[in-house]
């Protein structure tokens, strides 16, 4: 709603080409508003007094119609023509018969008809007296209505009277057309005077005749016909009511709809053409705009709105400022004359710059075709740049080996979060990601997470999650049978973090089991490539339901039901009464009349969490305690109490109990637990104008978030209806762990942590200047409420705050910058929470150091800041989330062999170490916090920390195919229990094939070669696994196709030998399994210290995403090379020493793990003969191949075949 002062509101429309709203008013003004916000988009003045009667939008412009003149204005509100004529008295309404022509009617009895390119008249119409009030148009008539209530039909060609009907007797106020309806309404004349009909008359065009009046509950004024809705009109009363009626149903319907006029009365209407819409205006000069929803159009397809350039202002420079340069203020060239500074040309000379050298680099590799040189880009500068200013010539002699980065590469100067903080991108090589050096980015024994995976924005809080040791253990010791797990495949990335030493993981196989889970995708948790390279992605949002869903997940796969033994009523003394509590005092005020016959007396199974009423659990406290009744025996059962146990709840569960009271005293409770408290931040502006704000205490947002009260509105059993409810929180027992989210998603949360820092900041130096507190640099208007569209708001003269608003103090809350004084910090490192007996909490806010009391205190714990998730911002993309954590004395003793503590920022795979304000200091300009976790101090002393591995030698020897055993074709041997399971330091030859999920993009240089963007996603099809010694030495003992529910874009048949029907479980023969089954056996060798041989090891274990320690890998690509020379693949390592032919059609994994095995037998008999001899072999291979271009010739024809070595002699001896 918005008042035009002065003057009421005559005509409204809308615009019929532009998002646009026009209103005329009673003193010859026209405005327009823009969108659903109603910004002013234009203002002029058309008559300096006539009112404006009319408004009707074209091509080219607004016509404007008074009383006595037409004007034509353009939208911008600039006059194209008034047109004028003594025919044009009294003019009351317009309408468009052509794009170029219209026509206007009035009170009296000339109807012209203008062309408006011409600005000439085509025609003028005599009419009857009263002349024409209201004019609307079908295809066969034009439709004029009179003041004296009577409709006159036309024929549009010639203006003759076809039809006339009377509609009423007094007058006519308005009517409109409806299919081959016409529906009118207005005045009858009673004793004498004027009073409005409650009927609506409706005429039959087709046979001109009147039809059953339609009743109205009020006294209609206006009325429209809603094309979007058949048969239905919207009817308007000028005292500021308005109702939808369906002229098919004969009862009036009796739902209103007010407007506020403030005692003014409606004088126009107007619907938009999409019929979204409804605009009015009243005599107190108000436009009331009314939608059907929070995103809608006037128009189904809209000209784009030309807007005014905004004007720049020019920096002012105060009259005794001299330091700063005249040269801000840009002056303007003069037209005649010349400025000091141009030199005439006899005593100026042209000098050019010299070009700079060509790089040698360039110049080696460059190849001429066509007079045109072609070279790779050394990667010394940026693409298609070459400065002027030349560096350092010892600098360019140094070439990093760094892989380019934003840390440390091209600095934005518009960027304010320092290096360590951005995300770092990978880049790829023609090998991927083999020759990317992640230790540059961690100097630390602790393991990063690969970024290049599909939502991997969780992986700051997967480092959180690892950094709990109770989880941590809980988790390594959990295995199920499930085969999509998070419990399970958080256990084995966990293994992973812990097997590592400064290297860096793949969180793949817990993302993999992640997508699967369809709680995940219906909550908006599971982000496409393209949504997550976008920056629509609100991060903070999302980390916070991530880690809410993953809590309730892991509980929800490793819980254990534990039946609760309730106190017995014998362990309560008589001679201590107990208080009565809540529930029962609300037991008293409505008692149970309910006959105990027909009570229930058994509850099994009930779960701890289950809303109940009080009135539910008074009766079942009465049968459990009534002595008298005749249906308690010894033999009844007794009620089972079950809750669902699991290290979630030990150490993230608060209990809650949620009161309602209304207010006639009906009083509900239930029992409710909660992981993770969502942080509710007080207004810290008080009511008043000059206030200063209020400064709370983190512990103060903390407790009232833990302990809330208010008012809601919910149903009342006793009221029979919806009661305002005063709602309370009481809290019944406290948590080891206290998750907190902080929010951050609205200006208002944002600029609550602003103004804690600015008033902590200026507390400080009050303190040292001993000064008064009671000021404030903030002259807020505090009555007005933030605009929740924040700096992005573009409607001019909103009533809401802004930040420019705020004056100085908006200057003031931007130079606050939490990173300057680490002295300046609101976020504490401790606290201390005592639970009370009544359910509430105090929170005090206490030193990570402080020391602990011998005794421990009743429901009182100490925490300390363990981690906190931050986003960083960036303008471009949708920023990165990283995390503060601090690492334990147990974290330190595994990795660094050291005890002590350290805190760390983990960001994705680059990890450094931090002083502990840095975790707790948080400037909002860059840095939004997130989640924050405070640990109980000593955690470990409270809960188990004992790993037990949960795999054992049992799963080499279970068959956990997928498919039929009558089906499917075994091609390997299994082991034989408690005779082959392997021992540390047996040889096991693995090979690995995979199958591609996504394609590799690349892009084409302008010099011919290609640049990897991306990698192929592959995953892991096929595992087999060989028998290094033995007598069934060279036979597979692990044959496994792994099934996978992701679609398959590429089979990599030539590569990887896998069909399309091989890993689908309906079509299958193989012996086709799961992932996690296989990554189990794998996990078992690993830990039993076997030594894996194969060809490409440190990809296969990459994709599998498992950790072999280096000293149980022995890969042939490495033993057969020589450095700086490129690596041999696996077939011509196979024609060159062991004279046989392999992956002649396709690959096989059983044959690459035997040959790399005969391999490595190969290379120790050579080894045998003495190191200059293996050496010297290698040498010989690289010259023979580089001599073959590395392609093998046919054995048939270049090898005799009595050259061919019998290798089962070497089996036999290996």
């Amino acid at each position: 709603m918005i008042k035009e002062i002065g003057f009421g509101v005559s005509t409204v429309c809308f615009d019929d080409r532009q998002e646009l709203l026009w209103m005329g008013n009673q003193g010859g003004h026209v405005t327009s508003y823009y969108g659903l916000n109603i910004q002013k988009y234009t203002s002029f003045q058309v008559h300096h007094t006539d009112e404006i009667r009319q408004i009707v939008p074209i091509e080219r412009g607004i016509l404007s119609l008074t009383q006595s003149s037409l004007k034509c204005s353009i939208r911008r509100g600039i006059p194209m023509f008034t047109y004028q004529s003594p025919s044009m008295q009294s003019m009351q309404c317009m309408l468009l018969t052509s794009p170029s022509s219209v026509l206007i009617g009035g009170h009296q009895t000339k109807v012209i008809e203008l062309d408006l390119e011409q600005l000439q008249e085509i025609n003028q119409f005599d009419v009857p007296e009263p002349g024409c009030a209201i004019f609307r148009r079908t295809n066969k008539f034009l439709c004029a209505g009179d003041a004296g209530g009577k409709v006159t039909l036309y024929d549009p060609k010639t203006m003759k009277a076809e039809h006339v009907l009377s509609a009423h007797s007094g007058a006519l106020s308005d009517f409109d057309l409806l299919g081959n309806l016409l529906v009118t309404c207005g005045f009858s004349s009673r004793h004498g005077s004027l009073a409005i009909d409650r009927f609506l008359m409706v005429y039959d065009m087709r046979v001109m005749r009147a039809m059953a009046p339609i009743s109205v509950i009020m006294d209609p004024m206006f009325l429209r016909t809603i094309p979007a809705f058949s048969n239905t009109i919207l009817v308007v009363s000028q005292t500021g009511q308005f109702q939808f009626i369906d002229t098919t149903v004969m009862t009036p319907p009796m739902m209103m709809y007010p407007v506020n006029t403030q005692g003014g009365l409606i004088t126009s209407l107007d619907v938009s053409s999409t019929c979204q819409a409804l605009s009015f205006g009243d005599s107190n000069g108000y436009l009331h705009l009314f939608t059907a929803g929070e995103h809608v159009t006037y128009n189904s397809f809209s000209q784009p709105t030309e807007f005014a350039d905004p004007v720049e202002h020019l920096q002012p420079i105060h009259i005794s400022d001299e330091l700063t340069p005249l040269s801000i203020i840009p002056m303007m060239y003069p037209v005649n004359g010349t400025l000091l500074s141009d030199w005439p040309p006899e005593l100026c000379q042209k000098v050019y710059r010299n070009p700079r050298p060509i790089d040698p680099d360039i110049l080696k590799t460059m190849k001429i075709q066509h007079n045109v040189g072609y070279a790779p880009n050394p990667g010394k500068e940026r693409r298609n740049q070459i400065p002027y200013k030349l560096t350092d010539e010892k600098s360019q002699k140094k070439k990093s080996g760094v892989p380019e980065s934003p840390i440390g590469r091209g600095d934005d100067p518009f960027i304010i979060a320092p290096k360590k903080y951005r995300k770092v991108d990978l880049k790829y090589s023609k090998l991927g990601l083999e020759d990317f050096d992640f230790r540059h980015y961690n100097k630390t024994h602790f393991a990063g997470l690969e970024t290049n995976i599909p939502n991997s924005y969780c992986n700051a809080l997967l480092q959180t999650l690892f950094f709990i040791e109770p989880l941590r253990c809980a988790l390594l010791s959990h295995l199920c049978v499930k085969e999509f797990c998070l419990s399970c495949e958080l256990g084995f990335l966990f293994h992973m973090l812990d097997s590592q030493k400064g290297q860096t993981c793949q969180a793949s196989n817990f993302l993999r089991a992640f997508r699967t889970i369809p709680e995940a995708a219906a909550l908006g948790l599971i982000l496409t490539e393209n949504e997550e390279n976008s920056n629509r992605v609100n991060l903070p949002r999302m980390i916070q339901s991530w880690q809410r869903f993953v809590l309730h997940q892991i509980h929800s796969e490793i819980f254990v039901k534990t039946q609760v033994e309730e106190p017995k009523a014998e362990e309560s003394s008589p001679e201590q009464p107990k208080e009565k509590t809540e529930d029962e005092k609300t037991t008293e005020k409505t008692p149970d009349t309910t006959p105990k016959s027909k009570k229930k007396k058994k509850k099994k199974g009930k779960k701890k969490g289950k809303e109940t009423t009080v009135e539910e659990e008074d009766k079942e406290k009465s049968e459990d305690k009534d002595p008298t009744s005749t249906e308690q025996t010894s033999t009844t059962p007794v009620e089972e109490v079950f809750e669902e146990k699991s290290v979630i709840t030990d150490l993230f569960e608060i209990s809650m109990v949620t009161t309602l009271k209304c207010r006639c005293g009906q009083e509900t409770s239930r029992q409710s637990d909660t992981t993770i408290i969502n942080l509710n931040y007080p207004d810290c502006s008080p009511p008043g104008i000059n206030k200063p704000p209020t400064m709370y205490k983190f512990g103060d947002v903390v407790q009232n978030s833990l302990a809330t009260e208010q008012t809601t509105q919910a149903w009342c059993n006793i009221c029979e209806r919806y009661q305002p409810h005063m709602q309370k929180k009481l809290v019944n027992s406290l948590p080891d762990i206290l998750a907190l989210n902080c929010g951050m998603e609205n200006v208002r949360d944002v600029e609550f942590w602003k103004i804690q820092h600015m008033l902590l900041k200026q507390q400080k130096e009050e303190s040292n200047d001993g000064s008064s507190v009671s000021s404030s640099p903030i002259p807020i208007n505090h009555n007005v409420v933030m605009c929740r569209y924040g700096r992005s708001c573009t409607r001019r003269g909103c009533k809401f705050r802004h930040e420019h608003d705020m004056g100085d103090g908006a200057d003031y809350l931007n130079k606050i910058n939490p990173d300057d004084d680490p002295d300046n910090i609101w976020l504490p490192l401790g606290l201390k929470i005592v639970l009370s007996d009544d359910g509430s909490v105090l929170v005090t806010e206490i030193a990570d150091e402080e020391p602990l009391p011998k005794v421990e205190e009743p429901n009182t714990k100490y925490y300390e800041i363990y981690a906190t998730i931050a986003h960083i911002k960036d303008s471009k993309t949708a920023g990165n989330l990283v995390c503060h954590l601090k690492g334990g004395e147990t974290y330190h003793q595994r990795k660094e062999g050291v005890t002590c503590t350290q805190w760390y920022l983990f960001n994705d795979f680059s990890i450094s170490d931090i002083e502990k304000h840095e975790a707790i200091q948080f400037n909002v300009d860059w840095k939004l916090p997130c989640s924050i976790y405070f640990m109980r101090r000593n955690i470990v002393r409270y809960h188990k920390c004992q790993v037990v591995s949960p795999i054992n030698k049992t799963i080499l020897f279970e068959d956990s195919a997928l498919v039929n055993p009558k089906k499917r074709k075994i091609s390997f041997t299994p082991l034989v229990e408690d005779e082959e399971f392997p021992k540390k330091g047996d040889l096991v030859g693995l090979d690995a094939e995979f199958v591609s999920l996504n394609q590799e993009e690349s892009e084409l240089r302008s010099d011919g070669t290609r640049s990897m963007i991306k990698p192929s996603h592959l995953t892991v099809a096929r595992i087999s696994c060989i028998r290094g010694q033995g007598e069934k030495l060279g036979e597979p003992f692990i044959d496994d196709y792994i099934s996978t529910q992701e679609q398959v874009v590429d089979y990599l048949t030539q590569f990887s030998g896998i069909q399309p029907g091989d890993l689908d479980p309906s079509v299958s023969t193989r012996h086709l399994t799961s992932l996690k089954s296989t990554y189990q056996k794998l996990r078992c060798l690993v830990d039993a210290g076997v030594v894996f041989v194969g060809h490409g090891l440190k990809k296969d274990f990459r994709v599998i995403n498992i950790t072999v320690p280096k000293g149980q890998v022995i890969d042939t690509v490495e033993l057969f090379h020589l450095p700086r020379q490129r690596m041999i693949s696996l077939k011509f390592l196979a024609w060159y020493f062991l004279k046989i032919n392999i992956q002649a059609h396709t690959h096989d994994s059983v044959e690459d793990a035997r040959t790399a095995l005969n391999l490595y037998l190969k290379y120790k008999e050579l080894q045998e003969e003495g190191g200059d001899k293996v050496r010297a072999a290698i040498k010989e291979m690289y010259e023979v191949g580089r001599k073959n271009q590395w392609k093998i010739p046919d054995l048939d024809e270049n090898i005799d075949q009595d050259q061919l070595i019998d290798f089962s002699d070497i089996i036999g001896n290996g």
